[in-house]
């Protein structure tokens, strides 16, 4: 080596050093070549699959496929007193006590909109599913 070389190399650290000869040893080799591959999959039967996504149920009769007996009909709604209708009444209750209006706690006993809305089908009166409001 030469003298001046070696006097510039005591200078520099060690450090810089080796990841000079690290990074050195990556570029020595180039990578294997690229071949391309021409395979083909036949003979696959391909599947249709029709997936039905139903809309949500909701407070009034609406559209729905039935799953058993396979029909599309206008579904048939039963309003039911939940335990939110009773909590909702109770709560009523104990905020009108005090002014003798305990009478405003039928209100969720009356309005379907306070009840759990039961959809069925009409024709095989198979249940469908449920919707709270609230």
């Amino acid at each position: 080596m030469d003298s001046s070389n070696v006097e510039n190399q005591s200078n520099i650290p060690a450090t810089v050093l080796r990841v000079e000869r690290e990074t050195a040893f990556y570029h020595e080799e180039p990578p294997p070549p690229y071949t391309a591959t021409n395979t083909r999959v036949t003979g696959q039967p391909i599947i249709h699959q029709t997936i039905i996504i139903q809309a949500p149920l909701k407070e009034n009769p609406m559209l729905y496929e039935c799953s058993t007996c396979r029909e599309t009909v206008f579904t048939k709604v039963r309003y039911v007193n939940s335990q939110r209708t009773h909590l909702i009444a109770g709560f009523i209750c104990g905020l009108t006590v005090w002014c003798m209006l305990c009478c405003l706690a039928a209100i969720p006993y009356i309005m379907p909109s306070f009840k759990k809305a039961e959809h069925y089908c009409p024709i095989c009166n198979r249940y469908l599913g449920c919707y709270t409001k609230i």
